[in-house]
């Protein structure tokens, strides 16, 4: 048995016809043994204890990902709300874009001001469409996140 890095190669006896059966296996997690794990957002190797990647940012700890929320959502003055659906959002900017209904629905009125007035070069059409999109394929948790 020859080990190279690791992983194991253990190559088994050639048996008549047969082609040789290789069987690869892998030791106990050498990342776990040494206390080690890679980040789930960027893939780089990390402490199995730490709280926050250091080369991402990302938040591990439950609760630590909890606190910045609330700290987020206090930030913005606005209470974490599920009040505006984003399909009525996508709808209103894909056929009423162009006269910016779904920036006045999303509570973003000075938007809507600007789309409704220049609803005539045609621009506000097309960033509604493209908005209309965003916000279909927008995960529901942002989408609330920032909309409200």
């Amino acid at each position: 048995m020859s080990q190279k890095g690791p992983i194991q190669l253990d190559r088994g006896s050639y048996d008549g016809g047969n082609l040789p059966r290789a069987e690869i296996t892998r030791p106990a997690n050498i990342a776990e043994r040494d206390g080690r794990i890679n980040c789930p957002v960027c893939d780089e190797d990390i402490s199995a204890r730490a709280k926050k990647c250091r080369h991402c940012g990302e938040v591990l700890d439950p609760d630590m990902r909890r606190e910045k929320m609330s700290e987020r959502r206090a930030a913005t003055g606005r209470a974490y709300t599920r009040n505006k659906n984003k399909v009525a959002a996508a709808i209103f900017a894909i056929l009423l874009g162009w006269i910016g209904v779904h920036k006045y629905y999303l509570g973003r009125v000075g938007q809507g001001i600007l789309y409704t007035l220049f609803f005539w070069t045609g621009i506000p059409g097309l960033l509604g469409l493209i908005e209309g999109i965003i916000y279909l394929t927008m995960d529901d948790e942002r989408f609330w996140e920032k909309y409200g």
